[in-house]
């Protein structure tokens, strides 16, 4: 074999590996109902299995909405019909990151669990990963200066851009410039962790945040994965 076909077969092969690379970071994160909904019947018991179903629904009303009103319609799905509680309540630990089928189980939970039900939802209906973060915060406890950890979703439309943020302790979808309450300390996606105010991202989520790699990993067992 000559050195000009050796080249354009390592060409045509690196062409097919980008090729799968890309298809495989476009692939759609997506949820099944059926397994999901099972995963909490038999760890929970039936009690709060229907609020599956109930976002099965929600999500099916939300599918050929605009990007802003399935935000608002997922938020306020899940202040709907989960509780907030910390997890020295709900799972006797003092940090813990709730998979959907736990977060449905107990029908508790706290601000990383919904933001993580949230980022999934979206997700599933077909939001850009690129555009959502999980945001790591310190929030302003009323008019005093103490503030506490805290995590929220947003949503980027650029890179750049002032996020929308999805609070489980606030209602309203709002800007992240009128949250003047949230400090942000980083933010991160299945892809990567980002600095505030950065563009671009510093290194990749799952290699830095043990606790994200393992509810990925658990997420898999109930049904919440992305496609081939």
């Amino acid at each position: 074999m000559t050195w000009s076909k050796i080249a354009s077969t390592c060409l045509a092969l690196l062409a097919l590996l980008l090729m799968a690379i890309a298809q495989q970071m476009r692939a759609q994160l997506t949820i099944e109902f059926p397994k999901l909904e099972q995963v909490v019947i038999n760890n929970f018991g039936p009690r709060n299995a229907p609020d599956v179903k109930a976002l099965q629904t929600t999500l099916g009303t939300l599918q050929n909405k605009s990007v802003k009103d399935q935000l608002i319609g997922v938020n306020t799905f899940f202040d709907e019909h989960i509780q907030y509680a910390t997890d020295d309540i709900v799972f006797k630990q003092t940090d813990y990151w709730a998979t959907p089928s736990e977060f449905f189980g107990h029908s508790r939970g706290d601000c990383e669990d919904y933001a993580i039900a949230k980022y999934v939802a979206l997700l599933h209906l077909g939001v850009d990963s690129a555009k959502l973060r999980l945001i790591y915060v310190k929030a302003r406890i009323g008019r005093s200066r103490v503030t506490q950890a805290h995590m929220v979703l947003g949503y980027y439309e650029t890179p750049s851009s002032d996020p929308l943020v999805l609070d489980s302790l606030v209602s309203n979808v709002l800007p992240g410039s009128e949250r003047t309450d949230l400090v942000p300390v980083f933010s991160f996606n299945d892809s990567g962790i980002w600095q505030p105010g950065q563009a671009s991202q510093v290194s990749s989520s799952t290699s830095r945040l043990s606790r994200w790699r393992d509810v990925i990993e658990r997420m898999k067992l109930e049904g919440i994965s992305r496609g081939s």
